[in-house]
């Protein structure tokens, strides 16, 4: 999406906006298959469902991060209808919360279901939409910009949380940020795809990018009338949804596409705020290695492991299998269950192609 001029102007004459108090819920986005965590992510035990990073699933850690700021009540979580009973087991929050999606549509139609459910409980609620399995530390100063955010969706924004850029990364959307609005948010110009290496320097070099973080912090009625400018198909069917038809046999219909492309690039009332805590979205075995203590040699271990001579290494066994490493170096050896994958860290992306020529059984 080019930059707009004239996106600034227009946010900023909305500032001024009377303000307007609201309940606040918690839409946790849960039904990613995590594949690139096999084979300790499987169909049936998705990376949401792990733990990877303490000795709680990645869930666990994101609901237990919004409390108390939210109440149990107003989380929800929107997830695969093939977890829905495990997640139910796993989270203290009341087992109607946890809705199954009759099938993958893409983020859209989960925020459109999700908005839907809301405005049901309450139709002046303000949202808070998260994915389940990010790293986010220290959980204080994570709820203290969810406040300023959802302070400032009552005058009518769509907000995000924007990631200063420690490091050129090619593996997240940016955000182009305009000037600040004087209010510590920010325009937001355009939403970048994953860029390459040289794109990636040139924008962490020009200060006006943030990573995507896909959280983001809306008024259920600012969300439900941008459906219904920039996505009316899915603006009929929140519409609906929320006056009590039921999702269960319409929502396969959706059409599947990302809230990124059905709404927020195209919306004109975008604002996003630096997040200043650690964020990290977990997203290979080797991004793991920022997160768990590491031996003398760089090695990171989940189980059982022993290594000599090796040197920034990822083990990990969560079945009692020792693992034995000699004159190992970047190598991730990961045993779980029937499987064990013992690969080059820099070639993890080639875990999806392995899964191909695998039988359903160790999937």
């Amino acid at each position: 999406m080019p930059a707009d001029p004239c996106r600034t102007e227009r946010v900023m004459r909305t500032m001024n906006m009377q303000s307007r108090t609201s309940s606040l819920f918690a839409i946790i986005m849960a039904g990613g298959k995590g594949e690139r965590f096999w084979p300790a992510g499987r169909a049936m035990r998705p990376k949401q469902l792990l733990s990877l990073t303490s000795e709680k699933t990645m869930i666990e850690e994101t609901v237990q991060r919004l409390f108390p700021l939210i109440p149990p009540e107003q989380v929800l979580v929107i997830t695969n209808r093939d977890y829905v009973e495990q997640i139910r087991d796993l989270l203290p929050i009341p087992s109607e919360n946890v809705i199954g999606e009759p099938e993958r549509r893409d983020t859209a139609p989960c925020v459109a279901l999700a908005t839907a459910l809301v405005r049901r409980k309450d139709p002046d609620a303000t949202m808070i939409i998260l994915p389940a399995d990010h790293v986010i530390r220290p959980a204080k100063v994570f709820q203290d910009t969810l406040k300023r955010a959802a302070d400032q969706a009552q005058n009518g924004y769509l907000i995000t949380l924007g990631i200063p850029p420690s490091f050129p990364s090619t593996g997240y959307g940016y955000l182009h940020l305009g000037a600040d609005t004087g209010t510590g948010f920010y325009p937001v110009l355009e939403f970048k795809e994953k860029p390459d290496q040289a794109t990636a320097e040139a924008f962490l070099k020009d200060g006006n990018y943030r990573w995507n973080s896909g959280i983001f912090v809306w008024r259920a009625d600012t969300i439900s009338e941008a459906f219904r400018r920039y996505a009316p198909d899915l603006g009929k069917k929140l519409d609906a949804w929320a006056k009590g038809a039921d999702f269960i046999q319409d929502f396969a219909s959706c059409r599947k596409i990302s809230i990124d492309y059905a709404v927020m690039e195209k919306a004109e009332n975008i604002i996003a705020v630096d997040a200043p805590f650690e964020w990290n979205d977990i997203g290979s075995w080797s991004s793991l290695r920022s997160f768990l203590p590491l031996d003398q040699n760089g090695n990171a271990s989940l189980g059982c492991a022993v290594a000599m001579d090796s040197s920034d290494n990822v083990f990990f066994s969560d079945d009692g299998t020792l693992i034995a490493a000699i004159g190992l170096h970047r190598t991730a050896v990961i045993k779980s269950g029937n499987a064990l994958l013992v690969c080059p860290l820099a070639d993890e992306q080639k875990i999806k192609k392995i899964l191909e020529k695998t039988k359903d059984s160790f999937k």
